[in-house]
């Protein structure tokens, strides 16, 4: 469907992250030629208790793709975890491309990759509770990683790990239930990108879930990285690669 190559990248970051933790790969895409924009998600470090869900999620997402396209650009949409679910919802037909404008193609990375209509709940009674994530519960609606330095950057030196951890913030645990609406990953290029050594959707699971959507009728390029779940954070050049490459292949 898409025409021309992407000269923008939209990152759609997971739940407990919030922009700044992309910094450095924004900047290294910046610099191979990339407008980079990376949205806060209102239910990531929301207040407790928290008021934004999903739809708050998308919203923002819908809102920057929309000002890239005013503003000239084609977009990449690069969603991380939960990140996925959000950037599936977002982006819905009315921002594909056009005349050379719009959502030309998606990289999921080591995301959230669900059937419209399915939920997580769904995709664990299907696939299995695959995560080592040990949740703690606030009890005001939020949870956050109790474990982050193993589960989010465990191929990271486990001092620095450490450090990156205190930068987590709650999720609105509310905003990543119910099902999901859209599947942009039918119609546009798509590129899934397994991370291998990932302690919070593992690498299985993973598969499971870009399977189910080739059943569904999507068709993915796959690639696979010796990784944790947060590659922009430890192997960033890797990731701008992988983009450079998924760029390059876009028809």
């Amino acid at each position: 469907m898409a025409s021309v190559k992407p000269t923008a990248i939209l990152i759609v970051h997971g739940g407990y992250f919030l922009p700044p933790a992309w910094d450095a790969l924004a900047n290294r895409l910046r610099k191979a030629g990339f407008v980079v924009q990376c949205p806060r998600l209102p239910s990531c470090g929301d207040g407790r208790p928290p008021t934004a869900v999903r739809e708050h999620d998308v919203a923002v997402v819908r809102k920057e793709a929309q000002e890239l396209i005013d503003a000239g650009h084609s977009i990449l949409v690069l969603a991380h975890s939960y990140g996925g679910m959000v950037a599936s919802d977002a982006i819905t037909q009315d921002l594909y491309a056009s005349g050379g404008t719009g959502v030309v193609s998606l990289l999921y990375l080591s995301a959230w990759l669900l059937q419209p209509g399915d939920s997580l709940e769904d995709v664990f009674k299907r696939h299995g509770f695959q995560s080592k994530v040990d949740l703690g519960n606030n009890g005001d609606g939020t949870v956050f990683a109790k474990n982050a330095p193993e589960s989010f950057y465990n191929d990271i030196e486990f001092e620095t790990a450490e450090q990156l951890a205190r930068d987590n913030v709650t999720h609105n645990w509310g905003a990543a239930l119910g099902p999901m609406t859209g599947a942009p990953w039918k119609d546009l290029p798509t590129t899934y990108v397994h991370c291998a050594r990932d302690m919070a959707i593992l690498h299985p699971l993973q598969q499971s879930m870009v399977q189910d959507a080739v059943t569904a009728g999507g068709k993915l390029v796959i690639e696979t990285i010796d990784t944790g779940h947060c590659p922009f954070l430890s192997q960033p050049e890797e990731i701008v690669r992988i983009v450079e490459s998924h760029v390059a292949n876009v028809k």
